[in-house]
């Protein structure tokens, strides 16, 4: 192999690293995101996709009972029109492309989307709670607002709904880690519908080098492999960017404020290292002790083995260094092992993202510590302020159904991932790509040992905290001082929440599969193999 992975001699890493930094709005925009998905939508029904997706709709051999079903019922409510919210930019284009003309060609029910930023769905779902306008009947929103969303009367439970039209199995068909996640208090809220764990890409051609194989032996006295502690990510990570940079870096991931946030390198890597987020019977904060310390400065050394200027970049930049060769491993979102193959990149829609240089070289494994974040997702939700409730709990019971989703996932223009077993087994996904399988495999096996974000009261407010501590930390702020800003904080928002309310909810969030590193699919007993 030879070390100069990367290099355009028209264009300095000076030049590229700028262009990195556009943020990622106007990066999307700038690149025709907006006109391409555009021009894909027209040809939604000439997909293999939404063949299949018709198949399993409408009565036959074929057809699977949860979104026939739901067809079946919903055909009552033609005519009507759902509004729903999603994330703005790929993960909208399932609603724009797929589901929703897809739905209206079924049941006569049209769709109305709006699209937001991630954090802004939020902030959107809670000020039409107040509006009362009926603007949106079903929305998607991360798990982590699920308890303020249920508590606050904001969604609506859905077991009658389920029962009514005997939709329970589609929930047994889900991975043990998230068959939690739509429920609350002994009620379900909605439908799991995003497998978000984060796994580690490597490339394989990097670590299967003779010349760098050689020299870390010589320096370390032991063969160089893909990293099972965080110790090891950053004393391989510092190795690879001071043999090969600046033509490979062993690592650099989005590090910018808000895209889409820090809080995720630092919840997984803070319980891998054995931490808690409070005290559960003061609810003080624990961010900023030893483990939080030690957590931040390992990801600051992160940091130093990454291009110069990783942390102003969002994610999308990042995954642009990803692709382009220039870094050797990251911790990611599952898209990255479709993009990685050019998966992705062959729909129009995909055309913000460069072509992939490293198509046949990305190996998989789970994050060291094995803990990897289960970072953001989407449940789909009913809106209590809706004035078609069913009609939008059928669309949800539909899209989520296991042979509709599973079409859903494989779309190369979203970025929705697989969550359900059937998905991990599918025969078809499997053969989208030479190593699809093992792609699947190991996203399987990561859910049996990831973490959760923090699910409870508050989430929002505390995963914002630490994201402007990281930020500071970055720029120069010392470790603890930044931790100790960000514990103030937290303190302070359990405080105007409620102390007592409080404890409450961080107890009913440490009895969730994942909510420690001591508490896990795997360690409860539930692994499951694909």
């Amino acid at each position: 192999m030879s070390d100069d992975v990367f290099h355009d001699p028209d264009v300095s890493q000076e030049d590229y690293l700028a262009g990195l930094r556009m943020a990622r709005r106007d990066f999307l925009v700038k690149t025709g995101l907006a006109a391409a998905a555009i021009a894909a939508a027209p040809t939604w029904l000439k997909t293999e996709q939404a063949a299949a997706a018709l198949k399993a709709s409408t009565a036959g051999a074929q057809a699977d009972p949860i979104a026939a079903g739901a067809v079946a019922a919903a055909k009552r409510f033609s005519g009507v029109t759902l509004g729903r919210i999603n994330e703005a930019g790929p993960q909208a284009l399932d609603d724009k492309n797929f589901s929703g003309p897809l739905w209206q060609r079924l049941t006569g029910i049209k769709t109305k989307l709006t699209e937001a930023p991630f954090a802004q769905i939020r902030t959107k779902v809670i000020a039409e709670d107040l509006a009362r306008s009926g603007a949106l009947d079903t929305i998607e929103m991360s798990p982590a607002w699920l308890p303020d969303f249920a508590d606050q009367g904001v969604i609506i439970p859905i077991d009658s709904l389920i029962r009514k039209y005997r939709a329970q199995s589609t929930l047994n068909d889900l991975h043990p880690l998230y068959r939690a996640l739509g429920r609350y208090k002994g009620r379900t809220w909605g439908f799991f519908d995003d497998g978000d764990v984060w796994c580690l890409y490597y490339r394989k051609d990097v670590f299967n080098n003779r010349r760098l194989r050689a020299a870390y032996r010589a320096k370390f006295k032991r063969d160089l492999r893909v990293p099972r502690t965080w110790e090891e990510f950053n004393q391989v990570a510092q190795f690879i960017t001071d043999e090969m940079a600046p033509n490979v870096y062993g690592t650099g991931m989005g590090r910018a404020l808000g895209n889409p946030g820090n809080q995720f390198y630092f919840f997984q890597q803070f319980r891998a290292n054995g931490g808690r987020f409070f005290n559960p019977r003061t609810m003080k904060a624990e961010i900023n002790n030893a483990i939080g310390v030690k957590t931040l400065n390992q990801i600051l050394a992160q940091n130093k083995a990454s291009p110069p200027g990783v942390e102003k970049l969002d994610f999308v930049s990042g995954w642009g260094l990803w692709l382009q060769g220039k870094t050797a491993m990251i911790m990611a979102w599952p898209p990255t092992g479709r993009i990685s193959e050019n998966y992705s990149q062959r729909d129009k829609a995909f055309s913000f993202l460069p072509k992939s240089k490293i198509v046949g070289k990305v190996g998989y494994a789970r994050v060291p510590g094995a803990n990897g974040e289960h970072a953001g997702s989407f449940i789909k939700a009913v809106m209590a302020t809706s004035k078609n409730q069913e009609a939008a709990y059928l669309f949800n019971q539909w899209a989520n159904s296991p042979s509709v989703s599973l079409q859903r996932v494989m779309l190369p223009y979203t970025l929705r991932d697989p969550y359900r077993m059937s998905h991990y087994r599918s025969p078809r996904y499997r053969r989208l790509w030479k190593s699809a399988a093992e792609y699947l495999e190991t996203l399987c096996e990561a859910a049996n040992d990831a973490v959760l974000d923090l699910t409870m009261s508050g989430a929002g407010d505390y995963a914002n905290a630490i994201d402007r501590a990281m930020t500071a930390a970055y720029a120069g702020k010392n470790a603890k001082e930044a931790l100790d800003e960000a514990a103030r904080e937290w303190d302070s928002i359990t405080r105007k929440l409620g102390v007592a309310k409080q404890r409450a909810s961080y107890r009913t969030f440490l009895t969730y599969p994942g909510a420690t590193g001591n508490n896990t699919v795997r360690k409860r007993g539930q692994a499951v193999k694909c």
